[in-house]
């Protein structure tokens, strides 16, 4: 994939994942309890899943990560 490629689709899923957060707030403050647990689980899988389609463009593309984000976490000694 190409930088161009990257970029776009970096700000797209960024645009996805901001709109979930902001789904879950709004169902937060207007919802029921059970209607918000329930809604916040299955946010965030789908959040979870935009992060790992997002994970592979920050390792190619790491200027593309937001700041203080680790792509590619140091291995730990094998015990």
């Amino acid at each position: 994939m190409n930088r161009e490629i990257a970029t776009e689709l970096d700000r797209l899923l960024l645009n996805a994942f901001r709109s979930v957060e902001d789904s879950i707030r709004l169902v937060q403050e207007r919802c029921e309890v059970e209607e918000f647990e329930f809604f916040r689980a299955e946010a965030g899988r789908v959040a979870g899943g935009i992060t790992m389609l997002l994970l592979p463009l920050w390792k190619d593309y790491p200027n593309l990560a937001p700041e203080g984000v680790i792509v590619d976490p140091p291995k730990g000694k094998n015990r």
